[in-house]
């Protein structure tokens, strides 16, 4: 008998007998017409910044040059090409933030703001940042058209909130006196337990996250301001940073992943999409305790979201990765400290002198990898080592695992498995798994070698189970298993 199955991804906590989804995979990522192997990080012309990166941000100003900001728990430094300018505010001295707490970034016009709990609200617009005078200390800063946003708040007069919001006078980020004819304004958030974890822009409205509640704030004029409904059921975020903006023209959304759950928010209400697909697996292996250091980086060429979670420390080191087209996830493993969509600037071989001293000195990828076009949009990770790094390179070594194919009342002997490939890998092996029950341990059998796009293999048993692992760039769809019924009880 022949089974071919469409390929269904991740999905570590589906009755493995499903056919085409992986028990389990490495550096995997889901595609529009399938699955590949993960790019690598290969180095940008930028330094590791001096101690751990706590927050970064690609701030685009109005006439659409961007600015590339990384901030460590003392200072914020900017891109200069192939160093990091010190951007730290002159006044005041050296930020002061626990090795835990992340920075909150946040564009108004031409300002990039930048808010962290233990400092005054900063502000630049180009050179050194500096203390936006009156503003509450704040984890979170949102700006939603002419109004800036901050929440979880200390200052004077409430002293420190966890619950409270505060927007100031509209376009105006430096006036933050309360008042209905400059529509500045302040309100808590107290119907669910808890602090505020996440604000988001939506539309004209801001959706504000806790750990296990939601609320849509939209502006209702004066003297009312901005008015917050709370969303029915316990849907929230573990941080800022794990709630992404997903702009699609037909369907826009935000993608987050929650306390317990992964979930797509249209605007009515949240809907779970890891459910009885990665919920089980991956919220077992989260660090409850720095749960709020987890981040997401959403590639917008491919359609897809990292979500990087904590396991032990504060960084995070495992990740899961979501099509939001496809509905599909994969997996990719690595410790980082930060992720940003980065805007290159684009160099001119009139250019390249002032970036690099010699051919030697250019980033080390293929000759048809972009790293130099002005305008591309680069998904960038700072590594454990603090150091910026693009995911542009070449694959690696990447791995699925499929779930067991057989039948309880069969013996099957297993003579072949095929891939169908869009892109075949360098090379490849397939290691052969099996077991007569499901509730038995599985046993390891040979390991096959692809030749000609196939592995071939012959062991009996009821149950199999295949692990690939392959090297370099590849892309594939569908599965095909050659079999036959050998005997029966």
């Amino acid at each position: 008998m022949k089974a071919q199955a469409k390929l269904l991804g991740y999905a570590p906590d589906i009755d493995p007998t499903t056919p085409g989804i992986f028990v389990n995979c490495a550096a995997i990522v889901p595609t529009l017409k399938g699955f590949k192997a993960a790019p690598s990080p290969i180095a940008m012309s930028l330094p590791a910044l001096a101690a751990i990166c706590q927050g970064a941000v690609v701030a685009r100003k109005l006439d659409n040059t961007t600015r590339f900001l990384a901030a460590t728990g003392t200072k914020i430094y900017e891109d200069a090409t192939t160093s990091w300018t010190d951007r730290t505010r002159v006044s005041g001295g050296d930020y002061a933030a626990a090795s835990d707490v992340r920075w909150s970034f946040a564009q108004f016009n031409d300002i990039t703001l930048a808010a962290i709990k233990s400092d005054t609200l900063q502000y630049s617009s180009s050179g050194a940042f500096a203390n936006v005078t009156g503003a509450p200390k704040a984890t979170i800063v949102e700006t939603v058209n002419e109004f800036v946003f901050l929440f979880d708040t200390n200052e004077a007069i409430y002293g420190d909130s966890p619950n409270r919001w505060w927007c100031a006078a509209q376009g105006n980020y430096t006036d933050w006196t309360p008042s209905v004819s400059t529509n500045c304004y302040t309100g808590t958030l107290l119907s669910s337990p808890g602090k505020i974890r996440a604000a988001k822009k939506f539309g004209d409205s801001i959706v504000v996250y806790k750990d296990r509640a939601m609320y849509i704030g939209y502006f209702a004029g004066s003297p009312v301001g901005w008015k917050f409904s709370q969303i029915p059921g316990e849907s929230g975020a573990l941080s800022n940073e794990v709630v992404v903006k997903v702009e699609l023209a037909e369907s826009p959304m935000h993608i987050f992943m929650g306390y317990s759950d992964f979930y797509a928010f249209d605007g009515s209400r949240p809907i779970p999409i890891g459910a009885n697909i990665i919920k089980h697996t991956v919220f077992s292996e989260l660090n409850r305790q720095y749960a709020h250091c987890s981040i997401a980086l959403h590639d917008y060429d491919e359609d897809v979201i990292y979500f990087f979670y904590p396991t032990s420390s504060a960084k995070p080191d495992k990740c899961v990765v979501y099509n939001y087209r496809t509905r599909q996830w994969g997996r990719d493993d690595r410790t980082i400290e930060a992720a940003v969509e980065y805007i290159a600037a684009g160099s001119t071989y009139d250019g390249l002198g002032s970036s690099y001293s010699t051919y030697d000195d250019l980033p080390s990828a293929s000759h048809d990898t972009a790293f130099a076009y002005s305008g591309s949009p680069l998904d960038v990770i700072f590594d454990a080592n603090h150091t910026p790094k693009t995911l542009t390179g070449a694959a690696g070594n990447s791995s699925i695992t499929l779930g067991d194919f057989g039948q309880d009342s069969d013996f099957t002997l297993l003579q072949r498995v095929k891939l169908r490939f869009i892109t075949a890998p360098t090379s490849s092996t397939m290691v052969n798994y099996y077991r007569n029950n499901l509730s038995d341990a599985l046993t390891m059998d040979a390991t096959t070698s692809m030749s000609s796009g196939r592995y071939d293999v012959l062991r009996e048993a009821r149950w199999h189970r295949m692990r690939l692992d392959f090297v370099g760039d590849t892309e594939f769809s569908d599965v095909i298993i050659d079999a036959e019924i050998s005997g029966s009880e």
